[in-house]
């Protein structure tokens, strides 16, 4: 199975850099669990692999895709960038609000 998976993932990165460049070309999970048969939950783990693996996949309201240029990658770091922040404040005042009820 493990075999077939990682076989799966490059088919996946494949698919992206061929018919999926571009923010205007981007696929949703649900079309990419249907393509390749597997659970969104599976392609979503796939595609965060990948990003470990230094793959520049993007994402955007309308799914994943493959950049075109290099603003495409920091459009997306810099929307990742400010969801972080944003975890980082909400974990610290809930931390705060349990300490001080």
């Amino acid at each position: 199975m493990e075999n077939n998976l990682a076989k799966k993932k490059k088919e996946l990165y494949g698919h992206l850099f061929k018919y999926h460049r571009g923010k205007e070309n981007a696929i949703c999970c649900s079309q990419l669990s249907l393509r390749f048969r597997l659970d969104e939950s599976i392609i979503r783990s796939m595609i965060s692999k990948l990003r470990k693996e230094g793959v520049p996949i993007c994402s955007c309201q309308y799914g994943y895709f493959y950049p075109e240029s290099h603003s495409d990658v920091i459009e997306v770091v810099t929307r990742f960038s400010k969801y972080l922040a944003t975890l980082s404040t909400t974990s610290s005042n809930l931390l705060k609000s349990t300490i001080l009820h």
